[in-house]
């Protein structure tokens, strides 16, 4: 990276720390004379008369607002979007106005909104000698402020964060014209009510820390009080891994305008580090300040010069009604990491407000501030002002809030003024987004074909160099319930072939549904003849429930997975989380967190992009088993081989490569460089299940996955009181003799026959080594965090270390449906929670077994698999059907079948009517999902009295496809039931993992038959 280049964001860094100090002791929030017009909505300006524009007023710049007293009798704007104030208990804001003789304004208004949503309105009246530039203060108490207010959730404070979001007028005349102007508005904090806060120290705003920052990282404490500060500072340094670093408990006392600075260790390796924070003052009615910081280690992948090249490396993002920090951070924070590609929507509704009205400013602020960065923007035609609505448009779902269709002739002329004004700045636009998907499309497909083929027509008239891409489809028929035409894409891409020169496609989600979802697109493509080549332009998982670590490594993995299979670029949804909640799915899908800090996932991409940018796919190497690894060319000419393994029962396997004619280093997450032996042309590696890159001196026609030491597929499944026995396969992938020495460490309560074994193998040699365990009848191991048994292994001189496989207990169906429960769920470790954690929605967490529990039995008739649910619920609602059921209550039940492609996924319900539905949202590949469903047959019942709701299902083998061969292996089984007393899908409570915050069968228990 450039010295300039980290200089900008040194710039910023003070720009931060200024603004920190203005929201603790007071200053400017803006400067009304130099806003941008646009950012200043008046309500319903044309029929009122009114309008904004910047003008200097007895030489000071001022927002002027004009009206007509005769078409309404006040004024009211709104700032987008917003200023954030700082936090406080008593403020004062002062606002420069200019009041012209005659001027006609009766009182002038401020307004703040707070973050439940409660507009306050601060009335200010206005004197006969208020004439000219005057200051108007206004006093608020946040606690109780003298000020009207209105919001679905008042409650008459100011609960912050807040925003100062517009001021208003009432006039005093209702004839003749007039006008104001604003100007600076500044803001004192006279009582915070806070504790000091320390601050993370990296010398960055972006929380970034490179190998030429001299300084190490540190913990600032500042006193801008006028009385000294006393208290306790405690902080905690670990990895994206959990290990601690540091910890440190401090005594302070710090005098007034005083400031201390705590070093903290500088970081050996690259990664992410994750600082908590927590600092108790001895005044006692001071809340105790809690924080966890993170930073990133790393030498940034970017900026880097001139538009992308080959495989896009991109990122999406909802920049356009940022402020121009915002703005210009997340810039930053996209070049920094090697982003080229940004995906935004347009949204027409703000380029056009009206017929005949075109305004690019806000749009163009985008393009300009990632354009400086040398980041693309790709623009999604996207979505309509209400103006633009086709008059004969009919929803395809009438019950649906989904998007309506734009009239033909309005989307036709959008698209050229569109097309004509980014002509030669813009190089990527995408029809629509996700025009699949009922709630961002609602009209058939049809109709889109023929929006698309409009956009394409008109897009290449104004600018013929641009690429248009289809809207990026939600994901393969079928995949998700709010996919309502199964035939959406295929219609697409053979009617509308002609009209899209790219196919973009999501598939949000775990590794596997995607893995399953890209195989199925690359067969559609083929066995349709579409030659147009296609992107995963926006397509992720979020954090919440799986953490950020599995979130990073699924970033690495989907992209070079989408890379591996054909796609020209991959978008990671989305750049910044878009809200703080730990429990909300959509604030936790960023690279960085809402208030700009680095995720693991940011290092991850960072790793990525200085590692693979460039580089050119060869092919897929095969060592057999569960293992990936794929094949690229660096610009450098070495080789990257990506690899992981993909084996449920073990955390990593020895795997062996040849044909290697130099030097082997491994690559890992974050970018952290490690040598390896390489002897004899051969590189002996352990493929473990978080993704790392092996780079290579080699011939790539020589390079060779010559396969595994130990075959894949080994599962430690145990009986509690019983012995199983299990059949490890090892072999000798290599050209030479070898020698292998075991030794098992069990867990507690598991002893096995041999712990410690030897065994020679011949070149080419596999061999089963039969090992016998017994459980003590007490013994379990939770599906959530199964107990391990560990096997140090030695392979000659080749490799040495150790191998750790998940012990699960095995769940054994009878022929008859047993009195004891096989699961009990009434465990608050086993609810995930999906109401927002905020106070107000309180009653929607869970409150123990009586608001939500169930006992669940399984037993088997020899044709069917026979389920039994007993759920104690409170409240029964089900407002839906079909596939929305899992809004309501409703049982989830997920099913992976050894042999099949796919997973499936049920759905059991009592309907509000007391009829009973079967419904299967998730099918493996050839079979029905529909004719699966019919063949469940299923009872319900409520008894109100007890708030119990039985289901009792019985699901044919031959329906599902329940082999024999399953019976006797295992299959895995998960369950979810889900609750919603009348407002909202709350929560759920569920036996394992991998149903409600991602598909994952890797983590559901293993059902066998007796």
């Amino acid at each position: 990276m450039k010295k300039c280049d980290w200089n900008i964001c040194r710039s910023a860094a003070v720009v931060a720390v200024l603004a920190l100090s203005f929201a603790v002791r007071g200053g400017e929030l803006l400067d009304c004379g130099k806003a941008k017009p646009e950012n200043v909505i008046l309500h319903t300006p044309e029929k009122r008369g009114q309008s904004v524009r910047i003008e200097s007023l007895e030489q000071r710049d001022a927002l002027r607002i004009d009206w007509d007293c005769a078409r309404s009798g006040y004024f009211e704007f709104q700032l987008k979007p917003g200023v954030k104030l700082p936090e406080f208990r008593t403020a004062q804001i002062r606002v420069r106005a200019f009041i012209p003789e005659g001027g006609k304004s009766r009182n002038f208004n401020l307004r703040i909104t707070d973050r439940e949503g409660e507009t306050f309105q601060f009335t200010r009246p206005l004197a006969a000698e208020d004439r000219g530039w005057r200051e108007f203060a206004y006093q608020i108490d946040a606690g109780k402020p003298k000020a009207g207010s209105w919001g679905k959730r008042a409650n008459r404070r100011i609960d912050f964060p807040a925003k100062l979001t517009g001021f208003a007028s009432d006039f005093n005349s209702r004839e003749g014209k007039g006008y104001l102007g604003i100007g600076a508005v500044e803001i004192e904090v006279l009582h915070s009510g806070l504790p000091l806060q320390p601050q993370l120290e990296t010398g960055s705003p972006l929380q970034i820390l490179t190998p030429e920052r001299k300084e190490a990282p540190g913990i600032s404490l500042v006193n801008p009080r006028k009385e000294k500060a006393e208290g306790e500072l405690f902080y905690r340094v670990a990895d994206a891994f959990g290990a601690e670093l540091e910890n440190a408990t401090r005594k302070i006392t710090l005098a007034p305008g005083g400031k201390l600075l705590f070093p903290l260790m500088k970081p050996k390796k690259f990664g992410v580090y994750y600082v908590d924070v927590r600092f108790r003052e001895n005044d006692p009615q001071l809340k105790t300040f809690e924080k966890q910081y993170r930073y990133c280690y790393m030498r940034p992948a970017g900026p880097t010069p001139g538009m992308a090249k080959g495989f896009l490396f991109g990122v999406c993002s909802h920049p356009q009604g940022l402020s121009d920090r915002d703005l210009e951070l997340e810039a930053r924070a996209a070049a920094l990491c090697g982003v080229k590609i940004m995906r935004t929507d347009i949204y027409w509704e703000r380029i056009q407000p009206a017929p005949g009205r075109w305004l690019f400013g806000s749009f163009d602020r985008v393009v300009e501030a990632f354009g400086a960065q040398n980041i693309e923007v790709q623009a999604i035609y996207c979505y309509l002002p209400k103006w633009a609505v086709a008059k004969e448009w009919k929803p395809l779902a009438p019950n649906y809030k989904g998007k309506p269709r734009p009239d033909y002739g309005h989307w036709r002329r959008f698209i050229r003024a569109f097309a004509e004004h980014y002509r030669g700045r813009l190089r990527y636009v995408e029809v629509w987004n996700e025009p699949d998907h009922i709630g961002f499309a609602n009209f058939p497909v049809s109709e889109y074909i023929e929006m698309m083929k409009i956009a394409y027509a008109e897009t290449k008239k104004a600018a013929p160099e641009m690429s248009v891409l289809t809207g990026g489809y939600t994901g393969m028929p079928g995949s998700s319930p709010k996919m309502r035409e199964k035939d959406h894409m295929t219609r697409t891409l053979t009617e509308g072939k002609g009209s899209y020169d790219v196919l973009a496609f999501h598939g949000h989600g775990s590794m596997s549904s995607y893995r399953n979802q890209v195989d199925r697109l690359v067969k559609m493509r083929r066995d349709l003849g579409i030659e147009a080549p296609w992107y995963a332009n926006e397509t992720a998982i979020s954090a919440i429930l799986i953490g950020e670590m599995k979130q990073a490594e699924t970033l690495f993995q989907k992209f070079l997975y989408s890379w591996a299979n054909g796609a020209i670029g991959y978008n990671w949804y989305d750049l910044r989380n878009d809200g703080f909640d730990p429990n909300a799915n959509e604030h936790n899908f960023g690279l960085i967190t809402r208030d700009f800090q680095p995720k693991a996932a940011y290092a991850v991409y960072n790793a990525l992009s200085g590692t693979y940018r460039e580089a050119e796919f060869l092919r897929a190497v095969r060592f057999g088993g569960n293992i990936e690894a794929f094949l690229f060319k660096a610009s450098d000419g070495r080789l990257l081989l990506a690899v992981w393994n993909n084996d449920p029962g073990c955390d990593g396997t020895p795997l062996c490569l040849s044909g290697i004619s130099g030097r082997a280093e491994e690559i890992d997450l974050f970018g952290n460089v490690a040598s390896l032996p390489v002897r004899g042309g051969q590189l002996v590696f352990k493929a473990g299940r978080s993704p790392v890159t092996i780079r290579l001196e080699a011939d790539a026609a020589e390079l060779k996955g010559a396969g595994e030491f130990l075959k894949s597929g080994l599962v430690f499944s145990v009986t509690p009181g019983r012995e199983s026995e299990v059949m490890p396969e090892f072999c000798n992938p290599t050209a030479r003799p070898l020698e292998l020495e075991l030794n098992w460490r069990p867990p507690a309560g598991v002893t096995l026959s041999a712990v410690g074994q030897k065994l020679k193998l011949k070149p080419g040699e596999c061999r089963k080594l039969p090992l016998k365990l017994t459980a003590a009848p007490e013994f379990r191991s939770p599906d959530s965090r199964p107990a391990e048994m560990k096997l140090e292994l030695v392979l000659g001189g080749l490799w040495h270390g150790e191998l750790c496989y998940p012990v699960r207990t095995v769940v054994w169906l009878e022929t008859e449906m047993p009195r004891t429960p096989v699961f009990v769920l009434r465990e608050a470790a086993q609810v995930i929670p999906f109401a927002p954690n905020v106070p107000e929605k309180e009653h929607l967490f869970w409150k123990g077994p009586a608001d939500l529990s169930a006992e669940i039995r399984l037993a088997h008739d020899r044709q069917a698999l026979l389920f039994e649910a007993v759920v104690t619920d409170d409240i029964h609602h089900q407002p839906g059907f079909g596939a929305e059921v899992w809004r309501g209550d409703n049982i989830q039940m997920a099913l992976q079948l050894p042999g099949q492609k796919g997973m499936w996924e049920l759905g059991f319900t009592r309907l509000d009517d007391g009829k009973s539905e079967a419904f299967v949202w998730l099918a493996p590949s050839g079979f029905s999902a529909d004719k699966a469903a019919g063949a469940v047959r299923l009872e319900t019942s409520r008894d109100e009295k007890k708030k119990q709701t039985v289901y009792r299902a019985a699901i044919p083998f031959e329906a599902i496809g329940l082999k024999e061969t399953a019976k006797k292996r295992g299959f895995r089984l998960n369950l979810i039931v889900n609750d919603n007393d009348g407002e909202m899908r709350e929560s759920c409570i569920g036996v394992a993992p991998g149903i409600a915050e991602n598909k994952d069968p890797e983590r559901y228990p293993i059902i066998k038959f007796r």
